[in-house]
């Protein structure tokens, strides 16, 4: 069972319900689910997610893998936040 869905389980939540998942691994790393990119640069990336804009922002940014709704970012983050639309 995948850690996400093993989460979602545990929160008393269906996948459906939560419209994105970020995984922080410490601050070098972040996998982003539901997301679209709308800016990717080395200091800050923002991705659109259901209803939301995330934010990350950091030094030397660079997405590792990107498929389909789904992102590995790497590099060395400070900052992540979501906004309302």
């Amino acid at each position: 069972m995948s850690f996400i869905v093993q989460s979602a389980k545990i929160l008393g939540k269906n996948l459906a319900e939560l419209k994105f998942q970020a995984v922080l691994f410490g601050r070098d790393a972040l996998y982003l689910e539901g997301a679209a990119p709308v800016k990717i640069d080395e200091n800050e990336m923002i991705f659109k997610v259901y209803g939301s804009v995330v934010t990350v922002t950091g030094e030397k940014l660079a997405i590792k893998d990107l498929a389909g709704d789904c992102a590995a970012i790497v590099g060395a983050i400070n900052g992540f936040s979501v906004k309302d639309l």
